[in-house]
């Protein structure tokens, strides 16, 4: 939901077109943004502070002979015009010091100084840009103790800058500080899809099995 309370929405028509929904309030189409096939799910988020839009793509799929491809995935930018401003890829998110380029960018969120943070499924950790796309840190990586993640989901920060991950894989929420040390587990023995702070600061937890808790106390 954006500045003024309309809603975007990204999904497909049908099997080969991808889109991007720009709806007012009352559910009246305000415009559309055309994305790439790919047939990979995607996520959308906005930031508040330039209105821009955000969303995932992750490029991985079959070649035109039909072998898979192994292209990283992007998250691309658009301004409200529906105009796109960049994408944020391998040429930002490069391999430094062992971090490992974005595979396969599920989630996002946009922090309240405008960094760009991307739950990515396909390398088990949380890429960190600041909003011109320059990489800044990541953090995770495959495992199952106190930190790591396994096919991270849901991504989001609190009122505090602390950022909430969806770890699907291990069945659990996991809380990090703004600078991506672990704090501690929120819940275990769950499976967390997507999560979300809502205006009262409460924690919105959507799961796998269709149903959302709001937590008040987390």
């Amino acid at each position: 939901m954006d500045g003024e309370g309309n809603l975007w929405v990204v999904g497909r028509k049908n099997l080969t077109d991808e889109i991007a929904v720009h709806y007012d309030k009352h559910g009246k189409i305000l415009g559309r943004i055309g994305l790439k096939s790919t047939g990979r799910w995607r996520s959308i988020a906005l930031d508040f502070r330039s209105n821009h839009i955000l969303i995932t793509q992750t490029r991985t799929g079959q070649s035109l002979i039909g072998l898979p491809t192994s292209a990283p995935g992007e998250v691309e930018v658009y301004r409200p015009d529906k105009s796109l401003v960049r994408a944020v890829d391998a040429v930002f998110v490069r391999t430094v010091d062992g971090q490992q380029q974005m595979k396969e960018p599920g989630y996002l969120t946009v922090d309240r100084e405008g960094n760009i943070l991307v739950s990515d499924s396909g390398t088990n950790s949380v890429h960190v840009c600041n909003e011109d796309g320059k990489f800044l840190f990541q953090f995770g990586g495959f495992g199952h103790s106190r930190g790591k993640l396994y096919a991270p989901h849901g991504i989001c920060t609190d009122r505090e800058g602390n950022i909430i991950v969806a770890d699907s894989g291990n069945r659990r929420l996991e809380m990090f500080d703004k600078i991506g040390r672990f704090l501690r587990h929120i819940i275990t023995d769950i499976e967390p899809l997507a999560v979300a702070i809502a205006t009262q600061g409460q924690l919105v937890v959507t799961f796998w099995d269709h149903t959302v808790s709001i937590l008040k106390n987390y």
